[in-house]
């Protein structure tokens, strides 16, 4: 908690921000020992002047000042259930951590917080669009999240009106048990934003993650909200963009995840409609692959997804742990595949067990992860 404390302390600090703090932690090791540094010192680091160095040394002058405070918002957040990582503790998300100008605090509330910390914000990807999705946007939403989550992948986003909500909303809701969404605020954690996401926000305080870097009780400013998208972007392997007009917040996101060398989904939508014109420009200009299925977006990041269990070969390689215990779904088509050395077309699979093209597609990317099978080329699939 004394680096919690000390962090905090140079958070008071005047024109000290995300990529200045982070070279003087780079050069000095510890945020005590930043605060413990002469002005000489600090100005030695570059992008700190004088202007900047002054108020940090300042800061041990009002020592006892802040260390009211700090025990101020201790209480506080015992009392609100709210936790604090720094960049510099373990469970700090790596991810994030590699970014340009991660946050030196990350301020989290949730019942599940430290399982989710551990092991869910290593397969996040970020959802975001419009705030007045159309019939088609939030079914797209729903549809993504929900295949998403049966993964056992955590849903992102960054909890305002419309696709942010629907994308939790469906995270939240997932049949799966693995199922998992995480909200990102532009503001305190204690404050509900928007206010109708009341019941939203009891909801994955039970069951997922909240995230801010916003201290507590600090107001949804307009000018919160860009620096909250750099942070869904920054936690995601890949950020999917449903519905954007041509300005707005979900394309200051993309914009952030192509800056931080994150993979750009976008659905198209229809060339007519305004809620499209941001999507469809980021896929005309290549900035964006373009979606109409998971399976798009997994394409690329397979490798990346940290879902698979391991287990040991007994010469020191890592190799995927063969799960065999399947039901319902899974097994049907495992079975079916599994009948015969030959591989077999999606359509085949889909007319053989009864179950639909989509509900096929989403158990075999799970029976892919779990390593039973494997997909070859022209939606051919046979066992691993």
């Amino acid at each position: 908690m004394d680096d919690f404390k000390y962090f905090y302390f140079l958070s008071k600090a005047d024109g000290l921000g995300s990529v200045r703090l982070k070279r003087l932690l780079d050069k000095f090791g510890t945020a005590k020992d930043v605060l413990d540094a002469s002005v000489k010192e600090l100005v030695s680091v570059e992008g700190i002047n004088t202007k900047t160095a002054r108020p940090v040394t300042e800061l041990r002058r009002n020592e006892v000042a802040l260390e009211k405070d700090f025990e101020a918002l201790e209480k506080k957040m015992e009392r609100l259930g709210i936790g604090a990582l720094t960049i510099t503790d373990k469970d700090y998300p790596q991810l994030l951590k590699k970014i340009y100008d991660p946050p030196a605090i990350l301020y989290f509330k949730g019942k599940n917080s430290g399982e989710i910390l551990k092991n869910g914000l290593d397969s996040c990807i970020g959802i975001v669009g419009t705030r007045t999705p159309t019939e088609y946007g939030k079914k797209v939403c729903e549809q993504i999240s929900a295949e998403l989550s049966k993964l056992g992948i955590t849903v992102l986003s960054g909890f305002a009106r419309g696709i942010d909500t629907v994308a939790h909303k469906t995270g939240l809701n997932s049949k799966s048990s693995s199922g998992k969404t995480a909200a990102v605020f532009g503001c305190g954690l204690d404050v509900i934003y928007p206010p109708e996401n009341k019941k939203l926000y009891e909801m994955i305080v039970e069951q997922g993650l909240i995230l801010s870097e916003f201290e507590i009780s600090a107001k949804p400013d307009s000018m919160n909200f860009p620096r909250r998208n750099r942070i869904i972007s920054g936690l995601s392997l890949g950020v999917v963009v449903i519905e954007s007009g041509k300005e707005g917040g979900a394309l200051i996101t993309a914009r952030c995840a192509l800056d931080q060398g994150r993979e750009v989904y976008a659905v198209p939508g229809d060339i007519n409609s305004r809620l499209s014109k941001g999507t469809n420009e980021l896929i005309k200009n290549g900035q964006a692959k373009l979606v109409d299925s998971v399976e798009d977006i997994l394409d690329e990041l397979r490798s990346k997804l940290n879902m698979l269990p391991f287990e040991d070969a007994g010469n020191g390689m890592p190799v995927k742990k063969i799960q065999v215990d399947l039901k319902g779904n899974e097994k049907t088509i495992y079975d079916f595949i599994s009948s015969s050395k030959d591989a077999f077309h999606i359509d085949t699979i889909s007319e053989s067990t009864g179950l639909n093209i989509s509900d096929c597609l989403v158990n075999l990317l799970n029976l892919e992860f779990k390593g039973l099978i494997r997909q070859l080329p022209g939606k051919m699939f046979t066992i691993s």
